[in-house]
C-alpha cells in the first residue's frame, strides 16, 4: 500500500509540475514586443526577464518542451505500472473469462486509455486554456520559475535539439520554436475546454472562431447585395436627394448615374447638410467623393486594411465584368468577428424584390407564412422550420450549392446567394405562370 501511495503523489507532482509548466509556456509566448516595452516604460523588473526569453526562443521553449513532454512520459509510466498492478489481478479473478496473456493485454489498453486522458486534460488542455485566459498573470508569476528550469536544463537539451537537427538535415530544416506555436485546431481545442471549465466564456469563444473563419471570407460573403443596398441616382434637385437621404437612414450613400452599375461616388450625408445650411442653391455633384471599389473575391482581410489606409468606410463590391455587385462597410467587416451592434438606425431589409423578368429575389430568412401570404401560395409550416431557407433545406435534405434548384410543385427556387453553409437569397419563379404578389404589400 505504500508503495501505491508513493507513486499516486509522484504521478499528481508529475501532473501539476506538467500542467504548471504548459499553462507558463503559453502565459510567457504571449508577452510579445509591445507587451514588453510597456512593462519597461511601467519599470517592472519582469520585463528584463521576458526580453530574455523573447531574445532566445528556442532556447527557453526548446527546454520547456522537452521537460513537459518528460513529465508527460514519467507519467504515463506511473499510470500505466499502477493500473497493471491494479486491473491485472482483477481480470484473473473473473472465472474462466481471461488467459494471462488477455488480462494482461486489457489491463494495458484500460491502462493506456485512462493514463493518456489524465495527462491530456489536467496537463494540456486545462493548463493552456488557463494560460490564455490568465496570460499576463501567470506570465509575470511563472517566468522567474520557468527560467530556472529552463537554466537547469539547458546542456542536455541541448544535445537533444542539436540530434533532431542531425535527423532534419535531409529535409534542409532545423528544430525552430520561433514558428506558431500552435496549429488552429490545437486552439480550437483548447478554447473548447477553457469553455467548459469556464476559463472562458462563451462570448470570446465566438471572437476567437470568427477570428479564425475571418482570414477566409471574401467580399461577396460579406457584402449587402445589390437588391437591398441603398443606393441615390445623381438628380439635380436637391430637395429629392434630401428626402432620398432621410429614407435610408445612411451617413454614406452610392451615387449612381442611369443605371446601379454606373456608382459615379459616395455621398457624405454630413457634406450635405453642411452644403444646404451655407449654400443654396446645392450642387450635388460636387459634394460627391471618388467610390473605392473593390472585386467581389477579395477578401475581408485585405479590405479592411486598405480601408484602414485609406480612411474609407464603405467600398462598392463589382463583380468580373466592372458591374455592382454590392456594397461593403467597415461595420459589416468588423460584426464578422465581434458580432452584430444591433445598429437600429439601419434600414429595414425588404424581404423580397421584384424582377423586371416578373421573378422574384427572396432572402432565405423570410418566414413561410409571410410568403404564402405575399404571394398567395401554401407551402407547408413546420415546427421544424420557419423561414424559406429552413423549408428548402427540411424538403430537399441538404444545404443547396449556389445555382441549384430546388422544386416544389411549380415553384423553382435557385440559389443565388450562399455564405459558408447558409442559403442567403433566391430567385422564385412559377413553371406555370409568373408568380404574383398579393396587392397592397
Amino acid at each position: 500500500m505504500d508503495s501505491y501511495l508513493i507513486e499516486i503523489i509522484l504521478v499528481l507532482i508529475f501532473i501539476i509540475s506538467g500542467g504548471f509548466l504548459s499553462a507558463a509556456e503559453v502565459a510567457i509566448a504571449s508577452f510579445g514586443t509591445n507587451k514588453i516595452e510597456e512593462l519597461k516604460e511601467k519599470q517592472d523588473k519582469s520585463a528584463v526577464l521576458f526580453e530574455r526569453i523573447h531574445n532566445h526562443p528556442n532556447n527557453f521553449f526548446g527546454t520547456i518542451q522537452v521537460v513537459i513532454n518528460l513529465l508527460i512520459l514519467s507519467t504515463g509510466l506511473l499510470c500505466w505500472h499502477i493500473f497493471m498492478k491494479l486491473l491485472f489481478p482483477q481480470f484473473l479473478d473473473i472465472g474462466n473469462i481471461f488467459t494471462v496473456s488477455s488480462a494482461g493485454i486489457i489491463s494495458f489498453i484500460a491502462a493506456l486509455l485512462i493514463s493518456s486522458l489524465l495527462t491530456l486534460v489536467f496537463t494540456i488542455l486545462i493548463p493552456k486554456a488557463l494560460g490564455f485566459k490568465y496570460s499576463e498573470s501567470l506570465g509575470k508569476v511563472s517566468v522567474r520559475i520557468v527560467l530556472f528550469i529552463s537554466l537547469i536544463f539547458t546542456y542536455p537539451v541541448k544535445i537533444v535539439m542539436n540530434l533532431s537537427n542531425v535527423f532534419l538535415l535531409p529535409f534542409k530544416e532545423k528544430t525552430d520554436f520561433l514558428q506558431t506555436r500552435f496549429s488552429e485546431d490545437e486552439i480550437r481545442i483548447i478554447i473548447s475546454e477553457g469553455v467548459k471549465t469556464g476559463a472562458i466564456d462563451e462570448t470570446e469563444k465566438e471572437i476567437i472562431d470568427n477570428v479564425f473563419e475571418f482570414n477566409d471570407l471574401r467580399a461577396n460573403e460579406v457584402m449587402i447585395p445589390r437588391t437591398e443596398m441603398d443606393t441615390i441616382e445623381l438628380v439635380d434637385d436637391y430637395s429629392e436627394i434630401a428626402k432620398e437621404i432621410l429614407k435610408t437612414n445612411h451617413s454614406l450613400i452610392p451615387i449612381y448615374q442611369n443605371s446601379q452599375d454606373n456608382i459615379i461616388g459616395v455621398l457624405h450625408s454630413k457634406d450635405f447638410i453642411r452644403a444646404f445650411i451655407e449654400t443654396k442653391p446645392i450642387k450635388v455633384k460636387n459634394l460627391i467623393r471618388p467610390a473605392y471599389f473593390v472585386p467581389e473575391t477579395k477578401l475581408i482581410s485585405e479590405i479592411l486594411k486598405e480601408m484602414q489606409n485609406r480612411g474609407e468606410r464603405l467600398a462598392i463590391v463589382t463583380d468580373e465584368y466592372g458591374g455592382t455587385e454590392g456594397v461593403i462597410t467597415i461595420e459589416d467587416i468588423l460584426e464578422e468577428i465581434v458580432g452584430d451592434f444591433g445598429d437600429n438606425t439601419k434600414s429595414e431589409i425588404k424581404d423580397y424584390s421584384k424582377l423586371p423578368d416578373g421573378t422574384f429575389y427572396v432572402l432565405g430568412s423570410m418566414a413561410i407564412d409571410d410568403f404564402n401570404e405575399i404571394f398567395n401560395v401554401q407551402l407547408p409550416e413546420s415546427d421544424e422550420y420557419n423561414t424559406i431557407a429552413g423549408f428548402i433545406a427540411d424538403k430537399s435534405g441538404k444545404i443547396l450549392n449556389t445555382g441549384e434548384i430546388f422544386i416544389y410543385n411549380s415553384l423553382h427556387f435557385e440559389l443565388m446567394k450562399k455564405i459558408r453553409q447558409k442559403m442567403v437569397q433566391f430567385k422564385v419563379y412559377d413553371k406555370n405562370g409568373e408568380l404574383k404578389e398579393k396587392e397592397n404589400t
